[in-house]
């Protein structure tokens, strides 16, 4: 039953940065004219995507379980006792956001420095 509740939380994360995601790639491809604020662009918004996925993070444990995307994923006969969910949900939703935030801070500090090898380049 966990793996089943980790997996649709990522599920679910992934899918909401990855409409943000696009979000910033049309942007960066609208500015692909100057590469350097492309990629600053990119970078700031990450840090910014970041910066959300850490507050979710640290709320997660307090948004009630049946208001998450998880919850009403999960088949009716596969959802945790009342008693246990909002831990159950709350914890692996948090940790999910955290790995994500990760990822995100990764991707921000790469778009970033290339943004400062282009600005070095000119």
């Amino acid at each position: 039953m966990l793996q089943k509740i980790e997996a649709l939380a990522q599920l679910s994360v992934a899918r909401a940065c990855g409409f943000a995601a696009l979000g910033c790639c049309t942007a960066m491809v609208g500015f692909s004219g100057e590469p350097e604020l492309a990629f600053k662009f990119g970078g700031y918004f990450a840090l910014l995507t970041c910066a959300v996925l850490l507050l979710k993070a640290h709320y997660a444990s307090r948004r009630p379980y049946q208001a998450t995307e998880v919850w009403l994923m999960l088949p009716k006969e596969e959802r945790p006792e009342a008693g246990t969910a909002q831990q159950i949900i709350g914890g692996v939703l948090r940790e999910v956001f955290l790995r994500f935030a990760q990822y995100s801070a990764g991707l921000g500090v790469a778009f970033l420095t290339l943004a400062v090898f282009f600005a070095l380049g000119r």
